[in-house]
């Protein structure tokens, strides 16, 4: 039996918009990490890396909303790459944290610079403030967190 679908209120944009815009914005990685040595997810990681200095596996996990298989074989193909090094944990011998290498710093700073470019032509495509628009995806992303906690 078919349920009544006039009973679910269902807001496709809700849904939708922040499917839409990722596969917008990955496509837009995609070119800028084109010809460089990582794939867009790749550099997501290594970007990360960046920012916060070094982190151990769990960390890039959960900073990244990936899971910890897809960590795993990202970190293998990076170090594969030599993009990237694990180095001994300074606190638990069990552990190991992640940086970037000589090699893996040249790759995301070139990527880095393509990123800027393509920032600021998004930019100028824009109706509304880049910070007003980065605070929304960034309550979005709270609240996503916070559901799939839950």
């Amino acid at each position: 039996m078919l349920r009544n679908r006039t009973t679910v209120k269902v807001q496709p944009g809700l849904f939708l918009q922040p499917f839409v815009v990722s596969q917008l914005s990955g496509a837009v990685v995609v070119g800028v990490v084109e010809g460089s040595e990582v794939t867009a997810t790749e550099y997501a990681l290594t970007s990360w890396l960046t920012v916060v200095g070094g982190a151990t596996p769990t960390e890039l996990a959960r900073d990244l909303g990936l899971s910890p298989t897809t960590v795993s074989a990202m970190i293998d193909r990076l170090v594969r790459k030599k993009q990237i090094r694990r180095v001994r944990h300074p606190d638990d011998g069990r552990s190991y944290r992640l940086e970037l290498t000589a090699a893996g710093e040249r790759t995301n700073t070139r990527n880095g610079r393509r990123l800027n470019e393509a920032l600021q032509r998004l930019r100028g495509q824009l109706d509304a403030d880049p910070e007003e628009i980065l605070a929304a995806m960034r309550l979005l992303e709270d609240g996503l967190r916070r559901m799939l906690e839950a």
